[in-house]
């Protein structure tokens, strides 16, 4: 697909402001979305960028306008497809510095999503036999950008807005719009680290495996403790499509060489909610590496149904804690203690009967009664009453 095929996608009612020659000709890579002054970080070579040009003032005048068309030129992108909405008008400021520089340059109308820009020039390319060659995800087989995805600054500043608590409505609906993300959900967010908690690769990895989920957009930023984000629309038909049924065997064809941890909240209705998906894909990702610290997993909320699983996700110092509180001596006594602590695992497996748990240590039931009551003196805890068994089983859990 070419940049001049923009403005033969009908639905979309773009304006072409300025191109011409080489510029309309230009092959067109993939999609990005920025609405940071310095776009530098964002575009790859021929890819468009969409901008709200919310870092644009009138007072600004084409100061700011040269440095970021500029940048745009330095990285090769495609051209730049600018939004109407937010100035009422594309700023004839932004049309000279484009004219200057070479870039193409489309206005996009207010009715007219960064989401359906992206899902149209994606479909168009995928079923373009003249353009450059796309694999099934529409990306193309020498790279370019990630498909039905923002990246960069507008991402990271979503991504931080999200971190930040509960965000007031029309920025998070400004952040969602800059990164061609719809401004309703359900949304799903994955945080992910990559293994042995080398961040560099994590948000690239996380990128490349979550552009393979069957039609999904999507932006991938990172939060400062370098743990990788990505923003999913969650279907509302099928709430349990972003899994890790569905993630984890790309994660592996894909991305061996980058093993992942990562953990999926459920899915959120409100872009307000955004900030408790992240909290619960951050503890699914602590569950997912308790679970397995030298090895890639991935873990959703909706995983975390047992105590094991949702204690996982505890600090370990606050596990090694409680652990060590609740079973008192028997946690770090001798022989004596580590033979009344494995009669207590036997006697909770068996769900405290005498007779099974008696079976299984070849003891006489006396024996049993009497290192069960040992038990109960040592860690101040009746093993008759539910809750005492309960916290109990936690802490062994927790070791």
């Amino acid at each position: 697909m070419h940049v001049h095929d923009l403005l033969q996608l009908n639905p979309l009612d773009l304006t072409l402001l300025w191109g011409e020659g080489p510029a309309l000709a230009r092959d067109i890579s993939g999609v990005t979305a920025t609405d940071h002054e310095d776009p530098a970080p964002c575009p790859r070579p021929d890819e468009l960028v969409l901008s709200g040009l919310e870092w644009w003032t009138p007072d600004d005048g084409r100061r700011k306008a040269d440095r970021f068309v500029s940048a745009l030129h330095s990285a090769g992108a495609a051209a730049l497809l600018a939004a109407e909405e937010t100035h009422g008008k594309v700023p004839d400021d932004l049309v000279e510095s484009c004219r200057a520089h070479g870039i193409a340059l489309v206005a996009v109308p207010a009715h007219t999503t960064f989401r359906t820009v992206t899902e149209a020039v994606n479909q168009r390319r995928r079923g373009d036999p003249g353009g450059r060659a796309t694999g099934p995800d529409g990306l193309s087989e020498s790279g370019g950008g990630i498909p039905q995805a923002a990246g960069c600054p507008a991402a990271d500043a979503l991504v931080a807005l999200a971190s930040a608590g509960p965000a007031e409505g029309a920025a998070l609906d400004a952040a969602l719009r800059a990164c061609g993300l719809p401004t309703s959900g359900p949304y799903r967010v994955v945080v992910a680290t990559t293994v042995g908690e080398e961040s560099g690769q994590a948000v690239s990895a996380l990128a490349d495996a979550l552009r393979r989920s069957p039609g999904e957009p999507l932006v991938a930023g990172r939060l400062p403790d370098g743990e990788a984000v990505a923003l999913v629309p969650a279907d509302p038909d099928a709430e349990r499509r972003l899994s890790p049924g569905d993630l984890w065997p790309t994660l592996y064809a894909h991305r061996a060489q980058t093993p992942l941890h990562a953990g999926i909240s459920g899915p959120v209705r409100a872009p307000e909610d955004l900030n408790s998906a992240l909290q619960q894909a951050r503890y699914a990702l602590k569950a997912a590496r308790a679970q397995a610290p030298d090895r890639a997993r991935v873990t959703a909320v909706e995983d975390l149904s047992t105590l094991g699983a949702l204690l996982a996700g505890v600090p370990a110092e606050v596990r090694t804690a409680f652990s060590s509180r609740v079973l008192g001596p028997l946690s770090r006594g001798g022989g004596s203690h580590r033979m009344l602590l494995g009669t207590l695992e036997v006697f909770l497996t068996h769900h405290g009967s005498w007779a099974r748990t008696a079976a299984a240590l070849q003891l006489h039931v006396n024996s049993v009664h009497y290192r069960i009551q040992r038990i109960e003196s040592l860690t101040g805890r009746d093993l008759s009453r539910l809750e005492h068994k309960l916290d109990l089983q936690a802490a062994l859990l927790c070791r």
